[in-house]
């Protein structure tokens, strides 16, 4: 492969093992071709799809597909992988104005030749070439505050932080958007309820260190001071990457969309929460703000997959909720249903009566009332 080439990981879906074949065989010609699936099913491909977050730039989709033809495939897959290019598969010229409805790059007619395959293959690496160029972050500072709060130079250096006072001050400091913060504001959000004169060497004493973390990760002059008004600190940086402010970017996607893609960007740029374990009093109603909404994520998840009858794949985003909010009663009656719409009756019940010793509920009629959930455990979600 050239130097330079972007590599593209190609999946096939045809029900015809011949032709299949020959898909993956003329595939495997291309040096620049990484093939991450051949499959004889959409619906198995949907699986792998939803299931396996690798990652996947071209679809070769048979037009014939039976069942759910690849016109149909083509807007599922759009549903939940908008960025992955489709082209389709065919015997039959009659399908290429529909083809080109769902955004195809390109129509192939069958038996597919290898120089028509080339031709798709580098409308594909053409399109990467532009979404790339596009996406390009600036050069820059790499920001975390899902987890611990941690900081990454342009070099790839991590801030290392001689005290746990420093990490919160730089935390807080970024929290509050570069603007400038007050002396008198800081040391009431970070020493509150301390003595005065006491927490005021605090603070000489911390952002002296954080000076001191920062210039040795290459990062002076990062820390700004105005002696104005009583005084006040803020930050003044590049940064190139916020994982906060791509998670918000990921969830204002999917209002605008409502592809589940983005969905689930921002459900793994979460992680384990905002400044999780940190302990900082001050972060505690952005941490309860954004977990709120964190928990709306999982139930389009959850929702979603169980109205596609993926039941094994909601499983786990629902067990992410369920642990989020332990006390609320309707997640524990989904999680039945859910167990009972995979025939796991046997699961069910062990769960059920887990449920009811965790809410303190007498086993009398409720919202958990096994028989009730048994008669149609759909209409939980």
């Amino acid at each position: 492969m050239e130097e330079g080439t972007i590599l593209i990981h190609v999946i096939a879906v045809d029900d015809e093992p011949p032709a299949l074949r020959r898909v993956g065989a003329l595939l495997q010609t291309f040096d620049e071709v990484q093939v991450a699936g051949l499959f004889e099913s959409g619906q198995l491909f949907l699986d792998h799809v939803l299931t396996m977050p690798g990652p996947i730039d071209l679809a070769l989709l048979d037009m014939e597909l039976p069942g759910m033809n690849g016109l149909e495939l083509a807007r599922r897959l759009r549903a939940v992988r908008p960025e992955i290019q489709i082209a389709f598969l065919t015997a039959y010229e009659e399908y290429a104005r529909d083809a080109f409805d769902v955004e195809a790059i390109d129509y192939l007619l069958k038996p597919i030749a290898r120089e028509d395959l080339a031709r798709t293959l580098d409308r594909c690496q053409k399109r990467s070439s532009r979404i790339m160029q596009q996406a390009q972050p600036e050069r820059g500072i790499s920001v975390s505050s899902f987890g611990p709060f941690s900081v990454t130079t342009e070099a790839g250096e991590t801030v290392r932080f001689r005290n746990s006072k420093s990490r919160e001050l730089l935390a807080y400091l970024h929290y509050h958007g570069g603007r400038p913060v007050s002396k008198v504001k800081i040391m009431d959000d970070l020493w509150y309820g301390r003595d005065a004169a006491r927490t005021q060497v605090n603070l000489h004493s911390t952002v002296y260190q954080l000076r001191k973390d920062l210039e040795a990760a290459g990062l002076p002059r990062v820390l700004e001071q105005s002696k104005t008004a009583g005084g006040s600190y803020q930050i003044s940086w590049n940064v190139a990457f916020d994982d906060l402010a791509a998670y918000e970017e990921e969830c204002r996607l999917y209002r605008q969309t409502l592809s589940i893609t983005h969905v689930m960007r921002a459900i793994q740029l979460y992680g384990d929460g905002y400044l999780e374990g940190s302990g900082y009093g001050w972060a505690a109603p952005r941490q309860a703000e954004l977990e709120l909404g964190y928990a709306g994520l999982l139930e389009v998840m959850v929702d979603t997959y169980v109205r596609q009858k993926r039941f094994d794949i909601a499983l786990k985003p629902l067990q992410k909720w369920v642990r989020l909010q332990p006390l609320e009663v309707r997640l524990h009656g989904k999680m039945i249903a859910l167990l009972l719409l995979m025939d796991r009756e046997a699961d069910a019940i062990s769960y059920h009566r887990l449920a009811l010793e965790l809410l303190e509920l007498e086993d009398t009629p409720h919202m958990l009332d096994l028989p009730g959930l048994r008669v149609d455990p759909f209409a939980m979600f």
